[in-house]
């Protein structure tokens, strides 16, 4: 499967999407947002995928950001909300997705494509990569809703320098700020998110799934429904399938085999 700006390849049980307009930075087009949207109907169609790993193409650039050549020609607020709904959605559709998703940072990744890397479950950096949200000196905020992701990476005093100041951090910064969850110093980044993508493969699918689900829920929603939520989960979870192999396998001291049921 693959398109102009978006090569789509599997990988066993990971499906890795590199951004492929490295002669433009990677910078996310409305041309990459339909793309990504088309490769994330069609992998959901897929079966035994259990994690997704974005990159950019090139070692350069994760993403530069939005396509600019494309946004300066929006100048009414119907435009403005037209061009920009899609990937906002898109970003969403990222974040809720029912399996892991890990952003393999291989270099710079600015504004919109900082805001991608922020919509991805776990995040990791090339040594080189360089990440910054300059929007202050555009006379803009983020466009697609990054600051409140950014919020939830590195709490406010963080995300208000970063927005406020518009400065870029390297790697190691980035960690420091919880930007990034790894710095990959012993092996290419991408090498080092397809292999967490195969440890999540040996998982039980829908534990997964429900981890995420949960956490989102204890991020955004209220205590009370939150934990009502997780409580659900975990009994729906005791119940499967795969927990009784799990049981099984553990009282015959051998790997479980998992159905996702």
């Amino acid at each position: 499967m693959s398109a102009e700006v978006l090569r789509v390849e599997r990988r066993g049980a990971t499906a890795l999407l590199t951004i492929d307009r490295e002669h433009a930075g990677n910078a996310i087009s409305a041309e990459v947002t339909a793309a990504l949207d088309t490769a994330l109907t069609a992998l959901g169609r897929e079966s035994g995928l259990a994690a997704i790993v974005v990159t950019g193409a090139g070692d350069k650039f994760f993403s530069a950001g939005g396509d600019i050549k494309q946004y300066r020609q929006l100048t009414t607020r119907a435009q403005l909300s037209t061009a920009f709904e899609r990937p906002r959605r898109l970003l969403d559709r990222l974040e809720a997705l029912p399996l892991p998703v890990i952003a393999a940072v291989n270099g710079i990744a600015m504004g919109g494509g900082a805001e991608l890397m922020l919509a991805c479950d776990v995040r990791f950096a090339a040594p080189v990569a360089r990440i910054g949200f300059p929007y202050v000196r555009l006379g803009l905020i983020p466009g697609w809703h990054g600051a409140e992701r950014l919020v939830r990476a590195c709490g406010y005093a963080g995300a208000m320098h970063l927005l406020a100041t518009g400065d870029e951090v390297g790697a190691d910064e980035a960690l420091r700020l919880g930007l990034v969850n790894r710095v990959c110093n012993e092996r290419p980044v991408v090498d080092a998110a397809l292999a967490l993508a195969e440890q999540f493969a040996e998982l039980a699918p829908l534990s997964l799934a429900a981890t995420k689900r949960v956490l989102q829920a204890t991020w955004h929603m209220a205590r009370e429904p939150a934990r009502q939520l997780a409580e659900e989960a975990f009994a729906d979870l005791w119940m499967s399938e795969d927990h009784r192999e799990a049981e099984a396998a553990f009282a015959d001291k051998r790997r479980p085999v998992f159905k996702g049921k």
